[in-house]
């Protein structure tokens, strides 16, 4: 393994040996999402939550387990198809071989499947994010973007997320100031470009993850 493979491998596995209670397959650390939402009282909005990437199911399983206690449903949007994203990181390293070897001969979808099971809200979309629509009373609360890592693919997931987003509702990135420069300066064109509708941005460094609040008087 790649001394990169190694490096985003050993903080996916910290996550994942880190996380609380029977789910795992997270490989993110979602107890982070789940408290910037209770923070800011998300859940008493009206509207989903949304997720783009969902790799093998571990953080949306957790965000049903949090949603269902709100009666709200989990979007999850995912091509299941690791081999899709061959966005490279700073050393040289394809994403799509990260994904395979964790997966390690299995099939990504099988995997999810078996992860979340058990929730009955969550609503599997197996299609490429730039295929999927919503109609236009679908309310989000909050999303969090962790698709395929292509500049082209980080803005169409923004905005599939940001079009359904309700005033004072939450959007978060992944892989933010980590060893995907594109990813950050893509994200970061993103927030000048949408900055007077931006109330509030957090970065969780320790994560990778930058937050952003949508202003309540917002579009």
């Amino acid at each position: 393994m790649s001394d990169s493979k190694k490096c985003r491998g050993e903080s996916m596995l910290r996550h994942k040996s880190n996380a609380r209670g029977a789910i795992s397959n997270d490989f993110v650390g979602y107890e982070v999402l789940i408290d910037f939402i209770q923070k800011r009282k998300l859940h008493k909005l009206e509207g989903d939550i949304i997720e783009i990437g969902a790799f093998m199911g571990g953080g949306t399983a957790k965000l049903a387990r949090f949603a269902g206690k709100y009666d709200k449903r989990v979007y999850a949007v995912d091509i299941f198809d690791p081999g899709c994203d061959k966005t490279q990181d700073s050393s040289g390293a394809k994403m799509c071989d990260i994904y395979e070897a964790f997966l390690q001969g299995r099939s990504q979808l099988s995997v999810y499947q078996q992860t979340t099971h058990h929730f009955d809200n969550i609503v599997t979309i197996n299609m490429d994010s730039k295929k999927v629509s919503f109609h236009k009373g679908q309310k989000f609360i909050f999303g969090f973007i962790d698709g395929n890592h292509q500049p082209d693919y980080v803005r169409n997931d923004f905005y599939l997320i940001w079009r359904h987003l309700v005033p004072g509702g939450g959007i978060g990135f992944h892989d933010y100031n980590f060893d995907l420069p594109e990813v950050t300066a893509t994200i970061d064109e993103l927030i000048k470009k949408h900055s007077s509708e931006i109330s509030e941005i957090q970065e969780i460094k320790d994560k990778h993850i930058l937050m952003l609040t949508r202003k309540k008087g917002g579009k």
